[in-house]
């Protein structure tokens, strides 16, 4: 089974998770000691501009079939 690795952004307005286009991170210990700065980006689903922090961040791996097997977060809920 094969398996894809990513950085997600929750929107703070329609709290959907998307693909982060601007940040990704090779593993969770390089999610985890980096430093965020006023990056931002805009959510897919309701145009919002998102800043990206760590709060609202993670690091996830999922399976062929998109399910997330492994969930990697900085803060557990906002």
């Amino acid at each position: 089974m094969t398996s894809t690795k990513s950085c997600e952004v929750r929107c703070t307005k329609c709290k959907k998770w998307f693909c982060s286009q601007i940040i990704q991170f090779e593993d969770e210990d390089s999610f985890l000691h980096s430093i965020m700065y006023k990056n931002t980006e805009e959510c897919p689903y309701c145009k919002t501009m998102v800043t990206h922090d760590k709060e609202i961040m993670r690091f996830v791996e999922k399976d062929s079939n998109g399910k997330v097997i492994k969930e990697t977060r900085y803060l557990y809920d906002f």
